[in-house]
């Protein structure tokens, strides 16, 4: 057997495709059936055309093997080897592996984001920069920030991170007021990140809102304003009442002195009767005894019947499956890729350990829930905002944040039950109150779940089943 491969080096551009050809000759002396199969990192990325080449003694065949990388982080910039294994039918023992190298082409995409982009405090608030490489080679990104004003102080710590190709690097946003506001509500600083990757002319502007709210609530103000009115007319009233009293006490003339008749024949008054003829007053009456309060019907301090359906319990130690109303299951790949994992739905998957199908649903104050992964724990289902797409991310503020909800509002859920549904659940995020929505019947492969508004897709995208 003989082969040789032209050329034996080639390079191609992500998104693009390049072909090299591998030539076979048969140099024994029966007829001989030869496959052929790509090894190697670029084998994802490979068609081989034809796989199998059927020669007779002497005879040479040829096949053309097309190399297309994806335009994404998993294709990584720079050399690397492939090769092309010829395996005879019938002399397996001569089987040949030809080698060559293929070159895929350096591109650059970068994503930053705000979380949140409105950040609330009376002094200071704080929030998450996200810089995610979406190309296939490391990039640095530098932050400047402007507060677009006087009334507040924008700081970025780090100021400049390196991601390396499908990774995502992070940094703090923190905000300062100038002044304490006392009165007046919230008011509200717009501020500005500049995220300026190397090579790009210009940087990609990322636009904030800082709330700031008053010490003290508006009504206290209209009230306390109210009160002073109130007392300030008391006070006239007041001093005008006192002032009338001794103005007529002192203009009143003194009564005319009238003397007593002195040997009047007019008969005397006679005098009261004496205190012992009189009637002894009644006994005082001893206070009523209050009357007891009525019962409450059922007896008990336990309330009547609910209107609604029963919020079930879910036991955060325990893994759980979570199935749409399409029988799809709440999906994510396992990978050393900490963050920025999409979160898919997919049918049942059985004893593959790239993919995980179970979960703990963590319960938060305030009636929320997280959703972590069963082999990642760290990681929890995050709201992305923009793009309406739903990713695993690591929880802000790490794992204190999964038992005292310290965490952004996308990375926070409510399940809501349905009634008269089986068992059926809404999950809303806290964020902006959609729906997570199963979108797999838009497509016949693997299909990103993402956040809708709550009754925009048929009833079974937007209920879902929390089964052990």
């Amino acid at each position: 057997m003989w082969t040789a491969l032209e050329p034996p080096a080639t390079t191609v551009a992500p998104g693009d495709s390049a072909a090299v050809r591998l030539r076979v000759r048969n140099t024994g002396d029966t007829v001989e059936e030869y496959r052929l199969t790509v090894v190697g990192d670029a084998a994802g990325w490979a068609r081989v055309e034809p796989a199998v080449l059927r020669l007779y003694p002497g005879a040479e065949g040829v096949a053309d093997i097309t190399f297309a990388p994806p335009r994404t982080s998993d294709a990584i910039a720079g050399p690397s080897v492939f090769g092309i294994r010829v395996d005879p039918r019938e002399h397996p023992h001569e089987a040949d592996v030809v080698e060559g190298r293929l070159t895929v082409g350096p591109f650059a995409e970068m994503r930053a984001e705000l979380v949140p982009r409105s950040v609330r405090g009376r002094r200071r608030a704080r929030g998450r920069l996200a810089v995610d490489n979406l190309g296939n080679q490391p990039l640095t990104a530098s932050f400047s920030t402007r507060d677009n004003g006087d009334a507040a102080n924008v700081e970025a710590n780090p100021t400049a991170v390196q991601v390396d190709p499908g990774r995502a690097g992070f940094a703090e946003v923190e905000l300062t007021a100038v002044n304490v506001s006392w009165f007046g509500g919230t008011r509200q600083h717009p501020f500005t990140v500049g995220v300026l990757r190397s090579g790009d002319p210009a940087p990609q502007e990322l636009r904030g809102t800082y709330l700031q709210p008053s010490v003290f609530p508006r009504w206290v103000l209209a009230v306390g304003s109210i009160l002073l009115a109130l007392l300030v007319v008391f006070v006239m009233i007041w001093l005008r009442h006192d002032t009338g009293v001794k103005s007529q006490a002192a203009e009143q003339a003194p009564a005319k002195q009238i003397p007593l008749p002195q040997g009047s024949q007019s008969p005397l008054p006679s005098a009261p009767p004496s205190p012992s003829n009189q009637p002894a007053p009644p006994p005082p009456s001893a206070p009523a005894a209050p009357a007891p309060k009525p019962k409450p019907e059922g007896g008990g301090s336990g309330g009547g019947g609910g209107g609604g359906p029963k919020k079930p319990q879910y036991d955060p130690t325990k893994l759980v499956r979570i199935q749409s109303g399409l029988g799809m299951y709440l999906t994510t790949k396992t990978s050393d890729s900490r963050e920025g994992r999409n979160v898919t739905t997919w049918r049942e998957i059985k004893d593959n350990p790239t993919w995980d199908q179970y979960w703990y649903v963590r319960p938060l104050p305030r009636d929320e829930f997280a959703f972590t992964s069963s082999s990642e724990p760290w990681a929890v289902i995050d709201n992305l905002r923009e793009g309406n797409q739903i990713q695993m991310w690591g929880a802000v503020g790490r794992e204190a944040s999964l038992i005292n909800g310290q965490m952004t509002s996308n990375q926070k859920w409510s399940i809501q039950p349905i009634a008269g549904a089986d068992g059926f659940v809404r999950l809303v995020s806290k964020d902006d109150g959609w729906c997570m929505s199963d979108l797999s019947p838009n497509d016949n492969v693997l299909q990103v779940a993402e956040v809708r508004p709550c009754g925009a897709l048929p009833a079974d995208q937007q209920r879902w089943r929390i089964v052990p």
